[in-house]
């Protein structure tokens, strides 16, 4: 093994940092991991904290993200947009935002082409910041691929250090392999679960990488999916975690889930619903990990009772309305009407209502019929994002039942379909409010552009 490492020395306003490279004997590539602290008596703040690999663009000029893959347009004097989107000569767009991802399900990207791949390889994204949702920059123009600890983009807030703090970011490795297109994306599709199996990787040395660890087992009751997330900050929200470590995963068929590999330490777990009507659900325990397994029972998620109707389910995203599922591009946001009116029991969630409501002034009207029987109603509404300081008025027929403004996340008009910062929200419909027949629900979008998880009504019981 041969290591390299440079050190930043601490100052007024400034990290320590160390930066680690690591060669090991028969591995295509080099290893990765930083150090960082603040040993300092004040809090030190980052927007943004990376690494940047830049290839030859004339050697190497596709990119992947895992989701998509190909060669960047010519841009040459091409019109821009917005912040590196530009409009190409048949007026479709391009942008980096384009091959953004959710990097908790990206263990690998890179660059490609001339017989040669270049790839960012993580066997774990512990170290991230944000939650099972956090989008990223990943690859993009000019054979460059990066390797976001942290940043603003899509809804995180800053990285905001206090004296003491320090963190383990890493190891991942910057793999190169030969071969043609098809050889070098299988190939680091192997070796990405190749160095998954390694993790921990045991020729760390250093008490800040635990190699001995924990697991955290358990079950979900009430729905039938759910996200767990094990987190250990207990100043931030888990979809808005920046200064500690966290881990994920989706619960089984029958609600039950397993993480490995936690290091020892205090956490919270929390678990959410991937399916039904409950937005603001939310199951908590504070737990202790340790080098033994740790089984924490049941985490109970209710599902609500006296659904009426429904538009969509609860997950955290829109992935189930128009455009919801196309490839990402700037594109997209430009399409939702800015009026419509969408009928219970007759339009179509995947035709009729949009992923996001994105033109103002406009409203999205829902239809639908109800009967007075002297109790009150319950309307959920869970945004999956809003941008641009969205603020929105919500009417029942003809009357404000409530008013929303949201700071902006940056997520639709960065070309993201899917997911932002979440926001549920619940209305009452009290019994006088409703007439017998046909009742109409108003989205009146002021301000900004909103994304829908899901939009349900309840008979109070």
């Amino acid at each position: 093994m041969a290591r390299v490492v440079f050190i930043q020395e601490s100052s007024e306003g400034l990290m320590y940092i160390e930066f680690y490279l690591v060669v090991l004997k028969n591995v295509s590539g080099l290893y990765q991991y930083v150090k960082i602290s603040n040993p300092t008596n004040a809090t030190i703040g980052m927007g943004e904290f990376r690494t940047v690999h830049r290839f030859d663009h004339n050697l190497m000029p596709k990119i992947s993200n895992m989701v998509r893959s190909g060669e960047t347009p010519d841009l040459t004097d091409r019109p821009t947009i917005q912040d590196t989107t530009w409009q190409l000569a048949d007026g479709s767009y391009w942008s980096k935002y384009d091959f953004c991802g959710y990097i908790r399900e990206t263990p690998w990207m890179g660059v490609y082409g001339g017989g040669f791949g270049a790839w960012i390889v993580s066997a774990s994204r512990e170290y991230h910041s944000g939650g099972p949702l956090k989008q990223e920059l990943l690859v993009h123009q000019d054979s460059l691929m990066l390797n976001y600890f942290h940043s603003g983009h899509f809804g995180t807030p800053g990285l905001e250090t206090p004296p003491g703090w320090s963190k383990f970011y890493g190891p991942y490795l910057i793999y190169i392999n030969i071969g043609s297109e098809e050889e070098v994306l299988q190939d680091v599709a192997n070796q990405a679960i190749i160095e998954q199996a390694q993790w921990p990787y045991i020729w760390i040395d250093d008490k800040e990488y635990p190699l001995k660890r924990g697991s955290v087992s358990g079950k979900v009751t009430g729905q039938l999916k759910a996200m767990v997330v094990v987190y250990d900050s207990t100043q931030e929200e888990f979809d808005l975690q920046t200064l500690g470590y966290l881990y994920n995963t989706e619960t089984d068929s029958n609600g039950g889930f397993v993480l490995n590999n936690i290091r020892p330490g205090n956490y919270q777990i929390v678990a959410y619903p991937l399916a039904g009507h409950g937005i603001e659900n939310i199951a908590r325990k504070n737990i202790t990990v340790t080098e033994e397994a740790l089984d924490v029972g049941l985490l109970d998620l209710p599902e609500p009772n006296g659904i009426l109707w429904s538009i969509g389910e609860t997950n955290r995203r829109s992935d189930v309305y128009h455009y919801s599922d196309e490839l990402r591009n700037f594109y997209w946001h430009l399409l939702p009407p800015a009026n419509l009116t969408f009928e219970i029991g007759k339009s179509d969630i995947g035709k009729h209502w949009y992923y996001a409501q994105t033109r103002t002034p406009g409203v999205w009207n829902i239809a639908y019929t109800d009967q007075p029987d002297g109790k009150d109603r319950i309307l959920r509404v869970a945004f999956a994002a809003a941008s641009s300081s969205a603020s929105i008025d919500i009417e029942l027929n003809g009357d404000k039942l409530g008013h929303f403004a949201y700071e902006n996340d940056m997520t639709l008009y960065r070309d993201a379909l899917q997911s932002g910062r979440f926001h549920p929200e619940k209305l009452t419909v009290a019994a006088k409010q409703i007439v017998n027949g046909t009742n109409v629900i108003s989205f009146r979008l002021l301000r900004g552009m909103v994304m829908y998880d899901t939009v349900n009504l309840a008979r109070e019981t």
